[in-house]
C-alpha cells in the first residue's frame, strides 16, 4: 500500500469545462461545504475521493519528524486535490484542512466512470488539465534549483495573484492570509531565516508592505523582482 497526495493548481477548471460538461459534473459531484478549521482528508484516510474547490481556500499540511506542522500548498478556486481516487489501495499522505469556509465538489471512482460513460467531452478536457499539470510539475522541478529569494518572492507573487483583492485601478493589492513566515518558508523550501530575510528586502525595495498576515504588495514589483532574480 503505498500513501500518496496530489494537487493541481491554476486549472482553469470552470472555464475549460464550461458547457455541457460543468453541467454533467455538477450533477453528478454535487457540492458539499466545508466549515473554516474542518478536514476534506486526514492522513492515513482512504484516497477514495478527488476534491475540486469551487469556494474557499485549502491548505495541505505535513508532519515534521519532530512533530510540527508544515504547509506543502495552498489551494483555491478551480484547483484540485488527490487523484487517487481511482486506485482503491491508495491513502492520503498529508492533512487537507479548509483555511476558510470552503465549497467543494468530491468525486469518487465510481462518479467519475459515470462522468466518462455519460459525457466524453467532461473526460477529454479533465485529460488535457492532466496533461497540462504534468508540464507545471516538470517547471517547479525545474525553478526548485531558483536562489532563495526567487523562491520566496514567488510564493508572495503566487498569492497575491491568486488571493489578493486589488486595491485602486493601479497593480497594488491587499492580501490577508493565515500564512505566517514559517508558512511562507516551507512553500519556499527554504529555511525561516532565508525566508525572512527575503521578505525584509522585499519591504526594503517598497514592493511589500505589512506583516503577520496582512500584506499590501505590487504585483509588477514582484513580477520584476522575480525577473530580475531569473537574470
Amino acid at each position: 500500500m503505498r500513501a500518496s497526495v496530489w494537487f493541481a493548481q491554476g486549472t482553469r477548471f470552470s472555464e475549460v469545462m464550461a458547457g455541457d460538461a460543468m453541467d454533467e459534473f455538477m450533477r453528478v459531484c454535487p457540492e458539499r461545504p466545508f466549515t473554516r478549521g474542518s478536514y476534506l482528508f486526514r492522513q492515513g484516510d482512504p484516497a477514495t475521493q478527488m476534491h475540486v474547490i469551487a469556494k474557499g481556500q485549502v491548505k495541505l499540511l505535513s508532519l515534521t519528524p519532530e512533530g510540527n506542522e508544515r504547509v506543502v500548498a495552498v489551494l483555491g478556486p478551480d484547483d484540485f486535490i488527490g487523484e487517487a481516487f481511482v486506485i482503491d489501495a491508495d491513502r492520503y499522505l498529508l492533512d487537507a484542512v479548509a483555511i476558510t469556509d470552503v465549497v467543494a465538489c468530491p468525486m469518487d471512482r465510481d462518479q467519475f466512470t459515470r462522468l466518462a460513460l455519460h459525457s466524453p467531452t467532461f473526460t477529454v478536457r479533465f485529460a488535457e488539465i492532466l496533461a497540462t499539470n504534468l508540464v507545471q510539475c516538470r517547471q517547479l522541478l525545474t525553478h526548485s534549483l531558483d536562489p532563495v529569494k526567487r523562491r520566496v518572492a514567488k510564493v508572495m507573487l503566487d498569492q497575491a495573484e491568486r488571493f489578493g483583492e486589488p486595491l485602486g485601478g493601479g497593480d497594488l493589492v491587499s492580501l490577508q492570509t493565515e500564512l505566517r513566515h514559517d508558512d511562507i518558508a516551507s512553500l519556499a523550501s527554504a529555511t525561516r531565516v532565508s525566508a525572512s530575510t527575503a521578505i525584509a528586502e522585499l519591504r526594503e525595495l517598497g514592493i511589500v508592505e505589512g506583516s503577520r498576515g496582512s500584506y499590501r504588495m505590487s504585483l509588477a514589483g514582484l513580477r520584476a523582482y522575480v525577473a530580475d532574480e531569473l537574470g
